[in-house]
């Protein structure tokens, strides 16, 4: 090889290394299933100052839930949410929903109505792994909406 291509060809296959690494990272990045993306980020901005008013009017109303989670299966949970109004009675004729989310991959969200079980409220959630997860709760009962977040530790199997 002659002597005075040595310098282009080493220039052309750093750039072609660097090209070659950038696209490997790029196809990494979107393909990580832990990384969560909002859906609809902008109309949540949108909706910021009306969640913030939202969860006041929930705290302002007095009510708590208590959540408790146990795996049934190796894809289910139950969840029992115990919701109580200010003076500490058990606040009936509510529907509640939860929705659940793994904190490790957030961008899968399972939901579900919760059925009325005495002073408790029951709902059945899939849920695919062990682990730290964030539930919504969300409780109407007519004019009244109450919303809660709760982290609870899933175990790994049931």
């Amino acid at each position: 090889m002659k002597r005075g291509l040595q310098w282009p060809i080493g220039v052309a296959a750093v750039l072609v290394l660097a090209i070659l690494g950038n696209i490997y990272v790029a196809v990494r990045a979107n393909s990580d299933p832990t990384v969560a993306i909002e859906p609809d980020y902008y109309q949540k901005a949108v909706r910021f100052d009306a969640d913030q008013a939202l969860r006041r009017r929930s705290e302002r109303l007095g009510w708590r839930v208590t959540l408790t989670a146990t795996r049934t299966s190796a894809t289910d949970a139950e969840v029992v949410a115990v919701l109580v109004d200010s003076t500490g009675a058990s606040v009936r004729g509510a529907v509640v929903r939860v929705a659940a989310r793994a904190v490790v991959r957030s961008n899968d969200v399972f939901s579900a109505t919760a059925i009325e079980a005495g002073d408790r409220y029951l709902a059945a959630v899939p849920v695919n792994r062990g682990g730290l997860w964030d539930f919504d709760v969300e409780a109407v009962r007519g004019g009244e909406r109450f919303v809660a977040s709760q982290r609870l530790e899933l175990p790994e199997r049931p």
